[in-house]
């Protein structure tokens, strides 16, 4: 099993074309930090963040004294963060689908992303994640939300940087799907689609993994009247939500 073909293309353009503010975002990801720390509940030690781009939130925990693994595919986004990381961040360039680890860890977490796949591929990596964390810890997944994608977001267009982008749902395969392209290079687009979930649909998927939702925390929006970000807003209306999971016992 490999990961879908359009994530190197489409994560590695969008790299190229935006414009690095992760100092700007540092309070951000500071909060970001209080937030993952407030869901998990208890103090933990160590982390695997997969799909975890060039590092930024690693970092962010780390400082904290976290003892954090990545995993990542894209070999340009792997470069950045090997760059940008101390020596204490164990980063991992490779397809979660394959990837192995020789150890356990007390969270791990996989933010804005889940769905690349099919719905076989996405409890596939349930599984695989299940066995990543150790029989105490818990799991962090945010899922995107079909009702937002579908009802709000669809349709609409944005600049940001050197590109532009715009939303469509694929109601068949409930997915959300977000075309980019360079403002000087219009017929150059690349596509980013993924699976949005219900809440009772992630629930069975997690089920049929092995895995328990023990909490649910709804993520932001925005406000495409104001163009503004709202940063939270209710289960039904964000853009996704996330689940925290433990083991079934």
């Amino acid at each position: 099993m490999t990961t879908n073909q359009w994530v190197i293309p489409f994560y590695k353009k969008q790299f190229e074309w935006l414009r690095d503010i992760e100092d700007e975002m540092a309070v951000y990801l500071q909060k970001d930090a209080d937030t993952i720390e407030e869901q998990i509940g208890v103090k933990f030690e160590t982390m695997l963040d997969i799909g975890a781009g060039v590092g930024s939130i690693a970092r962010t925990l780390d400082a904290r004294g976290i003892s954090m693994t990545t995993l990542e595919l894209v070999p340009e986004l792997v470069e950045a963060a090997r760059l940008r990381s101390s020596k204490t961040i164990d980063i991992h360039l490779g397809d979660f689908y394959t990837y192995e680890f020789s150890k356990q860890f007390d969270v791990v977490s996989y933010f804005d992303g889940f769905g690349v796949g099919t719905d076989d591929d996405q409890l596939k990596l349930l599984e695989r994640m299940k066995n990543w964390v150790n029989d105490d810890g818990s799991l962090l997944i945010d899922i995107y939300n079909p009702n937002y994608w579908r009802n709000i977001a669809a349709g609409k267009e944005m600049k940001i940087d050197d590109a532009e982008r715009i939303y469509s749902f694929d109601e068949a395969g409930c997915r959300m799907v977000d075309s980019w392209w360079h403002s000087e290079n219009p017929d150059e687009i690349v596509t980013q689609s993924l699976r949005c979930y219900t809440v009772d649909e992630i629930s069975t998927m997690c089920k049929n993994a092995g895995l328990t939702i023990t909490g649910i925390f709804p993520g932001g929006a925005m406000d495409f009247v104001t163009w503004a970000y709202m940063e939270t807003a209710t289960l039904s209306t964000c853009l996704s939500y996330r689940i925290k999971l433990k083991k079934t016992t």
